[in-house]
């Protein structure tokens, strides 16, 4: 093998290490019971959250460094960890490192409330029935309920759009500027609440 070759290994040998060490993933489950909720709080990435029979949490995180040089010694991925709590009523999650992009997958039982935090990015709640507080600094926020009422639902954008489709009654709406809000009011027994700061909103049946 001449000299020229021998290099060109090298640097696929360490191109492919580097790449490696670029992302993370992060797999947990977590045994809970029907009186507890799910808060999650993610600085910067996505959230995309499902639901199921049963009593457990699964959770799959994929970690990016957001800074695109693979040779900066800035964030050791390998080192990251979920951090959690959970108390009798309540599972908390979060993983407090702005940098890093973190992508999170969440299947959680029907019968779970959610409080979900995002600065930015977006959050995709699908076939979902239960109460939910949700607050997102940028990013949009696409909600599939598997319900058609609700006690409440109370949709707030700063800058962007929201809509209400396919409940039982019809919402409210209202807009001034670049300001949106969407309210329902129903028969039901769960309340969906979502703030976000700039970007759109929408829930439907």
């Amino acid at each position: 093998m001449n000299t020229l070759s021998i290099s060109s290994l090298a640097v696929i040998l360490l191109t492919s290490s580097l790449a490696a060490h670029a992302e993370q993933k992060i797999e947990q489950t977590f045994d809970v019971t029907a009186k507890q909720a799910l808060a999650i709080n993610v600085p910067v990435g996505s959230l995309e959250l499902s639901t199921h029979q049963g009593n457990q949490v699964t959770v799959s995180i994929e970690l990016k460094a957001k800074n695109d040089n693979w040779f900066s010694d800035d964030v050791a991925l390998e080192d990251i960890t979920l951090k959690h709590q959970q108390s009798s009523d309540k599972l908390s999650l979060s993983i407090d490192n702005d940098d890093v992009q973190q992508s999170w997958l969440v299947s959680i039982p029907t019968t779970m409330a959610i409080d979900l935090e995002l600065g930015v990015g977006d959050i995709e709640v699908n076939n979902f029935a239960n109460t939910a507080s949700i607050d997102v600094g940028v990013g949009a926020v696409r909600i599939s309920s598997a319900l058609a009422d609700y006690q409440t639902i109370t949709l707030d954008s700063g800058v962007g759009d929201t809509k209400i489709a396919g409940m039982k009654n019809d919402a409210k709406h209202s807009r001034k500027l670049v300001t949106s809000t969407s309210k329902y009011n129903g028969d039901g027994q769960y309340r969906i609440n979502v703030k976000v700061g700039v970007g759109d909103i929408k829930i439907s049946h």
